[in-house]
């Protein structure tokens, strides 16, 4: 990281300065210290926003969506327990917490008023798509979730419906990409203090509309008519693997992965592999196998069961994607083309949507597949995007979503959870967030999920 951005980080903890100037030296800013302010700048905010994104979409939310997709499997403590989906209500406090504070919803709207008022619409473009991506993926995962009435005064914000939340997801998306496209004026953006893209306006209109297509798929299982306006945004999306979104690490102790922090400094042992997705990919020959996963002492593969835990034979995360400095990719090329080829093959456009298959099967160094259509066609397009979203919170809703591929859920249970409990500080503090049990507040399918697998 440069000197500028350490000197952002250094000042994201900030002070109020004490004014004592006597009655004769008044005026604006007399009493201000400029060296201690009273309030984070819009840079400042927009590094711990960027981080606090690392920190929710490669922790707890991401082992639970690769664990429960048995891409990983909780094998020793708690996440043994995990992987049998024994969740408590108190299991994701702070990750709820985070959709709204230290990085969430408050400070992303702090940016855009900000900058808005300074005329920078390109700044203030950057921190809305990081607005629909933290508040879209929340009601993915929450459901119903505070949105209307979370960032005002409102001390204890309602519940908005979950179709109301994606609404507002689409709207504030629509109007970041009209700002990305402004030029002149003081639209100087974000610059270094963007981690992501470094503030380049152009990659950020790309993963918007990529983020819109991803959204419309959510919905298309009650409104098939998304499936078309996945597919235009798609094609306006993320145009190569060079500008996929990808969070910012390296490796200074304060800016290491987070998966790397988890698997190698502080639960070594709690996850490894998979052994749905590690025999998936070995019967693909698939050149990810080695790219995902290490070998294990026998010089092979091995994976674990939901519930089976620990086995002699196990992989863990590779050492690539384990690195301390590895940037996990959120939004990417891969996803795009496999969200147009799913919405080609929806609309019986097959030779449009095998051909986008194809193109992220040759990336990946796979074979071409030829003469595949309709149902099959449509099923490899789905088995494919589950091995691009490796660690990635979408699979799990693109698993809600489509039931591919076929996972046997841990047993007793007879379906993989469509949600997680509310936060238990929110409930403990909000008496609209309702217990444990009580409608809305399950583990049962969303509103955009209307059959569960």
């Amino acid at each position: 990281m440069n000197a500028s951005l350490r000197r952002l980080l250094g000042g994201l903890v900030v002070a109020v300065s004490a004014a004592a100037c006597a009655d004769w030296l008044s005026g604006p800013k007399l009493g201000e210290d400029p060296n201690n302010p009273s309030r984070a700048t819009p840079s400042q905010l927009l590094v711990a926003a960027e981080a606090s994104l690392a920190t929710q979409f490669e922790g707890l939310l991401a082992r639970i969506g690769s664990i429960w997709t048995q891409q990983l499997a909780g094998v020793e403590r708690q996440h043994f327990a995990y992987g049998i989906y024994n969740i408590e209500e108190s299991f994701s406090s702070p990750e709820f917490s985070r959709v709204y504070i230290g990085g969430g919803l408050v400070d992303l709207r702090q940016i855009q008023s900000t900058t808005e008022a300074a005329g920078d619409s390109v700044f203030s473009a950057v921190a809305k798509v990081l607005e629909a991506l933290v508040i879209g993926t929340a009601a993915d995962i929450w459901g119903d979730i505070p949105y209307a009435e979370a960032a005002g005064d409102v001390a204890t914000p309602r519940l908005d419906p979950q179709q109301q939340v994606y609404a507002g997801v689409h709207a504030k998306l629509d109007t970041a990409i009209l700002y990305l496209q402004k030029s002149g004026g003081n639209n100087a953006g974000p610059g270094a203090a963007d981690l992501i893209y470094g503030g380049d306006a152009a990659q950020w209109l790309e993963a918007a509309h990529t983020l819109k297509a991803r959204f419309h798929l959510h919905l298309a299982e009650r409104e098939p008519a998304r499936y078309a306006q996945a597919l235009a945004e798609a094609q306006l999306g993320i145009s190569g693997p060079t500008n996929d979104f990808r969070t910012f690490h390296g490796t200074t102790t304060t800016e290491q992965n987070i998966w790397y922090q988890f698997l190698s400094v502080q639960r070594t042992g709690d996850v490894a592999a998979g052994r749905f997705l590690v025999e998936l990919l070995a019967s693909r020959n698939d050149p990810r196998l080695s790219q995902y996963f290490a070998q294990n002492a026998a010089g092979g593969y091995g994976g674990s069961d939901p519930g089976e835990g620990s086995t002699t034979d196990l992989s863990q995360v590779s050492p690539t994607r384990a690195a301390p400095d590895f940037r996990q990719p959120l939004i990417t090329w891969g996803e795009t083309q496999l969200i147009i080829a799913e919405a080609q093959n929806r609309a019986g456009h097959d030779v449009a949507a095998l051909g986008a298959l194809n193109a992220v099967r040759t990336d990946a160094a796979l074979a071409p597949l030829a003469g595949v259509t309709g149902a099959a066609l449509l099923d490899s397009i789905l088995v494919e995007k589950y091995v691009v979203l490796f660690q990635n919170i979408e699979a799990w809703a693109t698993y809600q979503r489509t039931c591919v591929p076929r996972l046997t859920p841990a047993a007793p249970a007879t379906a993989v959870p469509g949600r997680l409990y509310y936060g238990f500080d929110e409930r403990n503090t909000n008496p609209n967030i309702p217990a444990p049990g009580v409608a809305p507040n399950t583990e049962g399918p969303n509103w955009n999920d209307p059959n569960p697998c």
